[in-house]
């Protein structure tokens, strides 16, 4: 990538499209310039130029003076960038906003739980946004005092770790305790995690590409090995009761 097109890439980051890029350097380089001049320096046709300088003009990059009636356009200093900045952080501070709000309003929308028992259902996920979808839910909606995770193989879970940094910050601000079987192979994550508040780690020799684990009511099945991440999340007594069991005898073989 070439200097042109790398300034042109930072420009769109604050809504300043290509040919504006282009146009706006061109004139930077004339200092003062009418359109055809223009035109020529920017590779920017005649039948767009006077849209384009508009939109400069109206982003404050562009200012003109009239000089026998005719415009002849000015750049502004690059310094108003750091103004379209502030602008584009004020438009996104508003969508995140508007975004909050909707997500309190969807959640007034979700159906009530059946109480009923048996209650069962599930939930399939894919890519990585999916998983970290189900992760979120499991966290937000189950409830119990501790999520024990069956981990696997390094590559199970090593993409995701910039993420469960996260989780863990929410985890312990919810008080909810945590025991993880980590691979023999891998005690440095397994360390690193113990140091944890609220946090157990135990290790064995493991060699699956998946991942599972229990909290409140949920068995969760994922892996992140294949093209395409997947996971399952099942809400169900029975399915919870017995994976829980299988963890908790795992646990007691599995070395400190």
């Amino acid at each position: 990538m070439n200097v042109e097109e790398n300034i042109e890439e930072m420009m769109g980051k604050i809504g300043v499209v290509k040919q504006e890029t282009r146009v706006y350097l061109a004139l930077l380089e004339l200092q003062e310039s009418r359109t055809g001049k223009l035109c020529n320096y920017s590779n920017v046709p005649s039948s767009k130029i006077y849209k384009i300088l508009d939109s400069l003009i109206k982003k404050g990059l562009v200012n003109y003076k009239v000089k026998n009636n005719i415009r002849i356009f000015i750049p502004s200093s690059p310094e108003i960038l750091s103004e379209l900045f502030k602008e584009k952080q004020k438009k996104l501070e508003e969508e995140r906003k508007v975004v909050l709000n909707l997500i309190s309003q969807l959640k007034k929308k979700e159906a009530k739980e059946v109480k009923e028992e048996p209650y069962s259902n599930y939930k399939y996920y894919e890519s990585f946004m999916g998983i970290k979808s189900m992760w979120n839910e499991l966290i937000s909606k189950g409830e119990g005092d501790i999520i024990k995770v069956y981990t696997g193989k390094r590559e199970s879970y090593e993409r995701l770790l910039g993420f469960y940094d996260e989780l863990h910050k929410i985890r312990l601000k919810k008080k909810i305790k945590s025991r993880i079987i980590f691979p023999m192979q891998d005690r440095k994550q397994g360390l690193k995690r113990k140091k944890l508040p609220l946090t157990e780690v135990r290790y064995m020799k493991l060699n699956n590409l998946s991942e599972w684990g229990v909290f409140g009511d949920f068995l969760f099945l994922m892996y992140i090995t294949k093209k395409i991440p997947r996971a399952f999340l099942i809400k169900d007594l029975t399915f919870f009761q017995t994976f829980e069991q299988v963890f908790d005898q795992i646990w007691k073989i599995a070395k400190k």
